[in-house]
């Protein structure tokens, strides 16, 4: 009998949590729209990962209540009868309450832990998701529906029917377990594996191999004489949150709900390290900077996503992610992954690296790991000697990296992983360093070429000859293009707003518009299109026009001059507004709940007034 009670306490936890993981894992399919890209590797994934841990915390969540809240009245009456009297029986009625409290405190916790989860990702909505909601409010009925069965049950059925249950529930757990694990070990990947490399606020032309004057990037640009160079990237983007959301997504700023402030990267966005897991790939990713963090939604996809280096602008943590990327590929080598490094040194502060000394000489007030708001208090009263001192700081950061970037090659090379790695360098956007005549040092705000033209270089696996490609694309092109290049697939029901770059023909012309936007600080559109480059403010009304064929420093603004190139470009830039307004309202995002410790970093390097 003993026997029996605690294997029925156990069964009904297994029920529970089994009812709770499909719960949960069902909003997570539907807000994720799984089925409806048609990505079913994902769908058994998200089932088996849910339902395991749900069952797995319920049963203990079971024995515990056993334990605490069955056993010791149990104990007591043995004692009792052994005490005074072999003929004392303990009343039905007793024993059905001692049931009824069991079962309150199996069921009310998973009620009430289902139901705030609920209630708390409802509040702030990102974007209403009304089946999903329905889907949530079944579970809670279905829940409190149990919990009422359970305290009116005849236990003597309950005795044998959840065992029955929970037999036949933990056998489907455990195919659907052994079928994750056999797929894991036949339905391997046929892609290459694929690295993106991202070095935060990395503008083009201070690397070597984009004809810098300043040999700031030896390593980079021996990577660049094996790989496809693009010579005019374009982020979507002059500051991280919109532009990495966009190049993980294939969608514009404004789709993803991007305004002034970082906001959570939507479910329902396909990112790239979903694709690469549904076609089984190891995920992983390493950054170092909280506005791409989990809780900005950024680790969708990922099997790990390593934080850890997120520490401010301070931290120096080139050494460590290159660390941690070592000991990822070391430990992967025998298996297909995606693996997303992020570096983030070159952003501000800009530190001196005393090995990479660009300006040992100067002798002026500023310093190194200067905070950007005493840069930019400064700025009026710089010299030419002291910006060429921030740009040597700037500089020195770049070599810095790239000396740990050539470390992580040097390792893939030794491990025989360089040749056939798909391997993509890129940055989320530039820096400015008072070019404007307005004393702005940074990012952010503006969108001229110093802060949105970024490098792109692409080593191709298989194939290390060097190609150039002198045409501008954006990278929002970048998504579908590492999925072509490592021969997956996007479903069209996904929809991409970049296209396939074709990497055959480094001459070739097209006529693609390239969008990049702002609502940070400033509120400001660009469109690049056959060698023109319009920048307009829709709050003033301002158009800006260059020619960046002849003028790619935008030193002239040819406005007037070219009356009916701007009609073109206005007509374009007001379709693709159109567009954008009726095929993906914006929503304001869902803000990201911030730790003090967290908008305290974000305040000191510039991002929170």
């Amino acid at each position: 009998m003993r026997t029996k009670r605690i294997t029925t306490v156990l069964s009904i936890g297994a029920i529970t949590g089994f009812i709770l993981g499909f719960g949960v894992s069902l909003r997570f399919i539907i807000a994720n729209r799984y089925i409806q890209y048609k990505m079913f590797r994902l769908v058994v994934f998200s089932l088996q990962e849910s339902l395991s841990r749900w069952a797995l915390l319920l049963i203990i969540w079971s024995f515990v209540v056993f334990v605490l809240v069955l056993l010791p009245p149990l104990i007591a009456r043995l004692i009792w009868k052994s005490l005074l009297s072999d003929t004392i029986e303990v009343h039905v009625k007793d024993e059905e309450r001692l049931w009824k409290v069991l079962s309150a405190c199996l069921i009310c916790p998973a009620f009430f832990l289902y139901g705030g989860w609920a209630i708390n990702h409802y509040w702030l909505p990102h974007r209403f998701h009304p089946i999903s909601l329905l889907s949530d409010v079944g579970i809670l009925v279905f829940t409190m529906f149990l919990g009422w069965i359970l305290l009116k049950a005849n236990w003597e059925k309950v005795f044998r029917f959840s065992r029955r249950i929970a037999f036949i529930l933990v056998i489907v757990l455990l195919i659907l377990n052994l079928c994750v694990l056999i797929d894991s070990k036949i339905g391997l990947p046929k892609g290459p594996n694929v690295i993106l490399i991202m070095v935060d606020t990395l503008r083009a032309d201070h690397l070597s191999c984009y004809g810098y004057s300043r040999n700031t990037s030896p390593i980079i640009d021996r990577l660049s004489g094996d790989s496809v160079l693009f010579r005019n990237a374009i982020s979507a983007a002059p500051w991280t949150t919109p532009s990495i959301a966009s190049i993980f997504t294939s969608q514009y700023p404004a789709q993803l709900g991007y305004e002034d402030q970082p906001v959570v990267l939507g479910t329902e966005s396909l990112t790239l390290a979903e694709i690469f897991r549904e076609y089984n790939y190891s995920t992983k990713g390493i950054i170092s900077h909280v506005y791409i963090s989990q809780e900005l939604g950024f680790d969708q996809g990922f099997d790990s996503y390593d934080e850890d280096n997120a520490r401010g602008h301070l931290h120096i943590s080139s050494p460590s992610v290159t660390r941690k990327a070592i000991s990822y590929v070391e430990n992967q080598k025998n298996d297909r992954f995606f693996l997303f490094l992020h570096y983030f040194d070159p952003h501000y502060s800009y530190m001196l690296h005393e090995r990479y000394n660009y300006c040992p000489d100067y002798n002026g007030p500023l310093q190194s790991g200067l905070p950007i708001r005493e840069l930019r208090k400064e700025a009026p009263d710089m010299s030419t000697d002291d910006i060429a001192y921030i740009k040597a700081l700037y500089d020195s950061e770049i070599s810095f990296t790239d000396k740990y970037i050539g470390d992580f090659l040097d390792k893939l090379k030794e491990l025989g992983l360089y040749e056939n790695t798909l391997i993509v360098f890129t940055a989320d956007h530039g820096e400015e360093f008072l070019e404007r005549g307005d004393y702005w040092i940074g990012h952010t705000k503006k969108l001229y070429q110093e802060q949105i033209h970024v490098p792109l270089i692409m080593k191709l696996a298989g194939d290390n000859k060097q190609e150039i490609m002198e045409e501008h694309v954006g990278l929002i092109d970048l998504m579908p293009t590492i999925i072509d290049c490592a021969d997956l697939s996007i479903r069209n029901e996904y929809g991409c707003e970049g296209d396939v770059v074709d990497l055959g023909d480094g001459r070739q012309q097209r006529s693609e518009i390239i969008i990049s936007e702002t609502r940070r600080w400033a509120t400001l559109q660009s469109l690049i299109w056959k060698g023109w480059k319009l920048i307009y403010d829709p709050t003033a009304g301002s158009r800006e026009l260059y020619n960046l064929t002849n003028d790619p420093a935008e030193s002239k603004n040819v406005v007037m001059e070219n009356e009916e190139v701007l009609r073109e470009m206005e007509t374009i830039l007001q379709d693709w507004n159109d567009r954008i307004a009726l095929g993906k309202a914006r929503t304001k995002g869902r803000q990201p709940a911030f730790t003090e410790e967290q908008k305290e970093r974000l305040r000191s390097l510039g991002y929170l007034r």
